[in-house]
């Protein structure tokens, strides 16, 4: 929630008009953003749906509202071999996967994820998509933030 949605929220209060379930939306956003912390990783998109390669990301259904399992490579795409711990023992978890073009969907963690070796499969509820499916092999950024 944006600091404008926030006092959208709270009109003046000289009548006493906030809501009870409004100052708690607020003062949980604020909580959640003193304790998240996150950071973006680089990956390529496959189109496949099945087991990903490393350096690539891909769901379930990819591209779909209707997904249920982000596939992604314990490595990046340039090399880091990137560490679940943090994501698997977080209070709450989201995950955005965007493109240079500006496509973007966005995701809530469910639950931890689940080690297949090379990749982990990560149980999520889509929230929003924005645009198409990245083509097979294009660049994606895959940004994660945690409460902790």
């Amino acid at each position: 929630m944006t600091l404008d949605e926030m006092l959208a929220l709270l009109p003046d209060n000289t009548t006493g008009e906030i809501s009870p379930a409004d100052l708690r939306a607020i003062v949980s956003d604020l909580y959640d953003a003193a304790h998240t912390t996150g950071d973006s990783y680089a990956y390529k998109w496959s189109t496949s749906g099945g087991a990903p390669n490393t350096g690539y990301v891909t769901m379930d259904q990819p591209w779909q509202t209707f997904a249920t399992t982000l596939r992604i490579s314990e490595t990046t795409s340039d090399g880091l071999a990137l560490g679940f711990g943090v994501l698997d023992g977080a209070v709450a978890a989201r995950i955005w996967l965007s493109t240079a073009a500006g496509a973007k969907l966005t995701a809530t963690v469910t639950g931890p994820s689940v080690d297949q070796g090379p990749y982990r499969d990560v149980p999520i509820s889509v929230q929003s998509i924005v645009g198409n499916q990245p083509a097979n092999n294009s660049a994606v950024t895959v940004s994660i933030a945690v409460v902790t």
